[in-house]
């Protein structure tokens, strides 16, 4: 493989391995999937991908996964499991929703289409959520896995020298960042850092957000600058979150 293919290879391990890392420090801390970046061996593996990955925006990630360290270190769990329950409570409209179609301003037939939209793309790839957790598409740890994925599939793709597989993933990618993960992502971790300054969340809040301005810088697409606004909640009666999977919504590939 030829010097340049291998460094693109590399560099899309890197991006898939840091949302692997962001979705697993926004579950619940009870879950046996969420990671806090306290010992030293993760925050060296955090700090190798965000040199190759973070982009115009290398320093400040790196910068902030030393906050998140520090702070791991001196935060005790059941503190990150109160500041998670104040945060994203047990249901869809805690202080900051997770889920992206709470927010927005469209109308009562806009939510389900945005969930079958982001469905969609999971589908095309083999991919659903495991059933076991009893998740929603649309949130936000869902959609950073997906990234995840992608990105692992375009490792592939170069890897293997498949051209027109790699074009279509890195589309894929490029759309799913300005439909949704530029919008509601960015949304999500400015509101997480607003309400959460100086806590643990706030500093993971400040690294997920320093690493999506990376990446919409990327695939050139713009992030979003100002908040997205909550959906009015007269507008939906039917809840759509169980709100029982303490943020357990890792996807499974559907075997072929």
């Amino acid at each position: 493989m030829l010097t340049a293919e291998r460094d693109l290879v590399t560099i899309s391990l890197a991006r898939s391995a840091l949302y692997g890392v962001l979705a697993a420090i926004f579950r619940h801390p009870e879950n046996p999937l969420f990671r806090s970046l306290n010992e030293s061996e993760e925050l060296d593996a955090l700090r190798d991908a965000g040199a190759l990955a973070g982009g115009n925006q290398c320093e400040r990630v790196l910068e902030c996964a030393y906050t998140l360290h520090e702070r791991a270190r001196t935060t005790e769990r059941p503190m990150l499991v109160t500041e998670f329950i104040r945060l994203f409570g047990h249901t869809s409209r805690g202080v900051v929703p997770p889920y992206e179609t709470e927010y927005g301003s469209g109308g009562p037939f806009s939510q389900p289409q945005e969930m079958s939209d982001i469905s969609g793309f999971y589908n095309a790839f083999g991919l659903a959520l495991d059933p076991v957790r009893h998740e929603r598409f649309d949130h936000i740890c869902c959609e950073l896995e997906f990234m995840c994925f992608l990105c692992a599939k375009q490792a592939y793709t170069t890897e293997t020298g498949d051209n027109d597989g790699e074009t279509e993933i890195v589309r894929t990618q490029r759309i799913f960042m300005r439909d949704h993960l530029a919008r509601f992502g960015c949304t999500f971790f400015m509101r997480v850092k607003q309400e959460s300054s100086g806590t643990w969340h706030g500093a993971a809040a400040e690294f997920g957000s320093r690493y999506l301005e990376a990446e919409c810088h990327r695939l050139n697409v713009t992030a979003q600058r100002a908040y997205l606004s909550l959906r009015p909640i007269d507008d939906f009666d039917v809840p759509m979150a169980c709100g029982s999977c303490a943020g357990e919504c890792a996807t499974e590939r559907i075997e072929e």
